[in-house]
Parts: C-alpha cells; sequence; structure tokens
C-alpha cells in the first residue's frame, strides 16, 4: 500500500494510516518494511512507479467510458430538445395573437361607434315619447275643446290621431327592443373600456 496525500495536506501510510507526515519521502522512510514485503504485479517486474502509472491509466480508460456513457445521455438530451419546435409555434401564437388583436381593435373600434349611437339613439327615443305625450294630451284638449262646442273633434284631429298612433306604436317598439334585441349591451360596453 503506497503513501497518499490526505486532505490537510499530510501523508499518510495506506488507507486506514494517520495522516501525520509532513511529506511523501518521510511516509516511505517510515514504513521500508511494508515495501520490502511488495510483491511484484502479475503484469511483472515493474517498479512501484511504473505499477501506479498502469493503474492510474486504467482507472482513467474507465473514467473514459464514465465520461462516453454520459456523454450519449448529452446527445440523447440534446436531440430531445431538438423535438420541440418552440419557434414553429411561437411563430403560430404571434401570428394568431396578431389577427387577434387586430379584430380585437376593430371590434372595440365599433363598439365604442354602437355604444355612442345607442346612446343618441336613446336620447332622440326619450325625446320622441316625451313629444308624443306632448301632443297627445294637446290632442286630446283639442277633441274636448271641439265636442264642448258641438263641433265632431275627430273630423279635425282624424289626420292627427293617425300620427299619432303611429308614434306610439313606434316609441313602443323602440323601447322593447331595447329591452329585447340589445340583452347584451353592457357586454358590448366592457368592450370599450
Amino acid at each position: 500500500m503506497p503513501c497518499t496525500k490526505c486532505e490537510n495536506g499530510k501523508y499518510k501510510w495506506g488507507k486506514t494510516g494517520e495522516c501525520k507526515y509532513d511529506s511523501k519521502e518521510e511516509c516511505e522512510k517510515a514504513n521500508p518494511k511494508k515495501y520490502s514485503k511488495m510483491k511484484p504485479t502479475p503484469l511483472g517486474k515493474k517498479s512501484y512507479e511504473e505499477y501506479a502509472k498502469e493503474l492510474k491509466e486504467f482507472n482513467l480508460s474507465k473514467v473514459e467510458k464514465v465520461h462516453l456513457g454520459a456523454m450519449d445521455d448529452l446527445r440523447k438530451a440534446v436531440d430531445k430538445l431538438k423535438t420541440y419546435d418552440l419557434e414553429k409555434d411561437l411563430s403560430s401564437l404571434r401570428s394568431q395573437y396578431k389577427t387577434i388583436n387586430g379584430v380585437l381593435t376593430k371590434l372595440k373600434s365599433q363598439s365604442k361607434t354602437f355604444v355612442k349611437d345607442y346612446g343618441k339613439f336613446e336620447g332622440k327615443a326619450d325625446k320622441q315619447w316625451s313629444d308624443y305625450q306632448k301632443a297627445s294630451k294637446l290632442s286630446s284638449e283639442i277633441a274636448k275643446d271641439l265636442r264642448e262646442l258641438g263641433i265632431d273633434g275627430n273630423s279635425f284631429t282624424q289626420e292627427f290621431d293617425n300620427a299619432l298612433a303611429d308614434a306610439e306604436t313606434i316609441g313602443q317598439e323602440s323601447f322593447k327592443a331595447t329591452q329585447n334585441d340589445f340583452k347584451n349591451y353592457n357586454d358590448i360596453v366592457d368592450l370599450t373600456e
């Protein structure tokens, strides 16, 4: 068993020796009997240094095999990485995003226009209904005054009554439409934000 260097920088004899020698020479001089009992290796009569060199080379060949195995594992790992076509997937996602973003931009613009027009429509519908109520009240008052005078009020107000009836129908249909046709109005408003 040769002298080996310890972690603390000192040397010891064999695997179980105490790390107490300051140099390799000191360790070998302290254990001369053990050197003389060493027998030649099966590889022939060689010096200790030759034997140590062969042993070192033998161990290196095992290390190379381990590294070659690790290289195969690395090659397989890299080959697996090549199967991921992230650039293609990313390109596809960018294209989809661009399309959706374009549609969304147009949709937001149309939504803003719709909300603005809807607001104008509601304002007109409210004004139309208010004007209808005023005209209807006025028509009723005129018909009442004419009856009090003994005049057939229907003949004087008939053309106005038809216009009032149409206005009432349009006003009611407009209100129903805002309640039924535009149920998702709030969702459209959300798109404008």
